[in-house]
């Protein structure tokens, strides 16, 4: 991470269980914005801080578009493998396998086929590894009419706009009267006008009430 975005934003240590808490920070890559997330490293152990950070990174994980699985070249193979294997079926298509210190050990390339070989020291692969996560960007599907949410909190808020969205839909779908709607209804307003700041919730309800005939 700290290789990537040209700072020394994460601790760096050869003391395994380093990592606890998230580390976030959002990096441009050829006028894509990437949020990177640097997680602890998933491992067996007894610290129960560090389990709470091993819980953290299997929850970030799971709702990362790309999980770059690292792997230390330099140490026990064996072992890193089957932690990998761990979150390996639940990744899919998004994990992408990246092997570091590949300066202190080129012969590990003989073991793989589909990853990453990197130096995060000696900046050796970061530019492949760039190219490699634009891969992930279905450009094709962009338009000049189509909006990208790039900012982390915007994209957050709308997430639990939609859910609350679906709520109203299944609720109108099981015949929920409108005081019962109006709660979903206020909190995706809510939602909504933490990104927009222009819009009261009273105005916009009396709207929708006075639009669209959802019971009384």
């Amino acid at each position: 991470m700290n290789t990537l975005l040209n700072e020394d934003k994460a601790i760096v240590s050869d003391i395994a269980g380093t990592t606890r808490d998230a580390i976030e920070d959002e990096l441009n890559i050829e006028g894509f914005k990437f949020r990177f997330i640097d997680t602890a490293g998933i491992r067996e152990t007894t610290d129960t801080v560090e389990n709470l950070g091993i819980k953290k990174s299997l929850e970030k994980a799971g709702i990362a578009n790309i999980i770059l699985f690292l792997i230390d070249a330099d140490a026990d193979l064996d072992y890193q493998l089957l932690e990998l294997e761990k979150i390996k079926t639940s990744a899919g298509d998004k994990l992408l396998l990246v092997i570091n210190k590949i300066d202190l050990n080129p012969d590990i390339k003989d073991n793989f086929k589909d990853a990453l070989f990197i130096s995060a020291k000696k900046d050796e692969g970061i530019k492949i590894l760039k190219e490699r996560l634009l891969t992930f960007v279905n450009t094709e599907q962009l338009s000049n009419n189509e909006t990208i949410v790039t900012n982390l909190r915007h994209y957050e808020e709308l997430q639990l706009t939609l859910h609350e969205i679906n709520s109203i839909i299944n609720g109108l779908n099981s015949g929920l009267t409108g005081d019962f709607l109006a709660v979903n209804i206020r909190q995706s307003l809510f939602h909504l006008g933490s990104i927009t700041g222009e819009v009261t919730t009273d105005t916009l309800l009396g709207n929708i009430f006075g639009k669209f005939c959802i019971g009384k």
